[in-house]
């Protein structure tokens, strides 16, 4: 039987990258205090809870998602670039806070390109973003994914269906290129061969479009830019 998840939430809080960490997942909740499950968490990307593809470690990411479903709190995945992609991830497709998403023990995943009423805020969800590690993490026997970025033709149509909307917030990984915080761009990394592909679709989005507030994760910092907010350790509450 298909799920669907449409409730509104006590509170709604987002959150940064935690690379399949639940210790510090279980912290940033106890950080929160008071949660149940009326209250919703949003993982901005590179959550580790579907490594397996590459690693064949599917128990290491059962037991991970399990110990996450059992926090005191509902939790919401925006796709990173240091997982499976969740299209493709061993999960039920599920109809989700009026939009699209996909569903495993419990846990949430947004699907790219969907808009999402969350407590009466549309929300629009982006994922995915190109891993500037990319050769050292392959070179070490790392994950990475051939698909961690949408394509083009996905990109341009988010583009063009979004294009003269407003919304509340823009929930993606990555940041619109004008806002790259190159401050913390990885030492040693050449970065002349990287293209910012999504850096750049979602630039053209931003221009196209009228928003609140702008959400991501992906940086590795916490940052205020004008409207949009980047996350690492930080927990926030927007609703």
């Amino acid at each position: 039987m298909t799920k669907e998840l449409s409730q509104q939430f006590n509170r709604v809080f987002v959150t940064g990258d935690i690379h399949g960490d639940m210790n510090d997942l279980a912290g940033r909740v106890m950080y929160i205090g008071d949660t149940t499950k009326d209250d919703l968490l949003i993982l901005l990307g590179d959550i580790g809870f579907f490594y397996s593809v590459y690693y064949d470690k599917l128990q290491k990411d059962l037991e991970r998602q399990k110990l996450a479903a059992d926090l005191p709190i509902t939790l919401l995945c925006i796709q990173g670039n240091h997982e499976q992609p969740f299209a493709e991830m061993a999960a039920d497709k599920i109809k989700l806070l009026g939009g699209d998403g996909y569903e495993s023990n419990d846990i949430y995943f947004a699907a790219n390109g969907t808009v999402f009423d969350i407590n009466g805020k549309k929300s629009l969800i982006v994922g995915g973003a190109y891993s500037v590690d990319k050769f050292w993490r392959l070179e070490r026997g790392n994950a990475w994914w051939e698909n961690e970025e949408l394509t083009d033709a996905e990109l341009d149509g988010i583009y063009k269906t979004v294009k003269g909307q407003k919304f509340d917030f823009v929930i993606t990984h990555t940041c619109p290129y004008n806002f790259l915080p190159r401050e913390v761009f990885l030492p040693g990394i050449d970065q002349s061969h990287i293209k910012n592909r999504t850096e750049h679709a979602l630039q053209k989005i931003h221009d196209s479009i009228s928003f609140d507030r702008w959400y991501c994760g992906h940086f590795h910092t916490d940052k205020l830019d004008g409207k949009i907010e980047f996350f690492y350790r930080s927990v926030k509450q927007i609703i």
